[in-house]
């Protein structure tokens, strides 16, 4: 692999793992969905698993459901 790309795919990686933290902060699962994929796709395409990249998206929904909001019902 090329060294641009390698760097290419930790700045995705750190921006992925920031992602990921501001969405649990802000409690916003869409956030921490696409964060957990734009983080750990990277560190398996460095590490040549290439395998379980369709098990990613699993792992972020699980990820992802962790995160609630705290909803106020309205009582009729």
């Amino acid at each position: 692999m090329d060294g641009y790309y390698i760097a290419l795919l930790i700045v995705l990686s750190c921006t992925g793992l920031i992602w990921t933290v501001k969405g649990i902060r802000k409690k916003l699962r869409l956030m921490v969905f696409f964060g957990v994929i734009l983080m750990l796709a990277p560190i398996l395409v460095i590490m040549g698993w290439m395998a379980w990249l369709p098990l990613i998206s699993s792992v972020a929904l699980v990820a992802s459901l962790f995160v609630r909001k705290d909803v106020r019902r309205t009582e009729f």
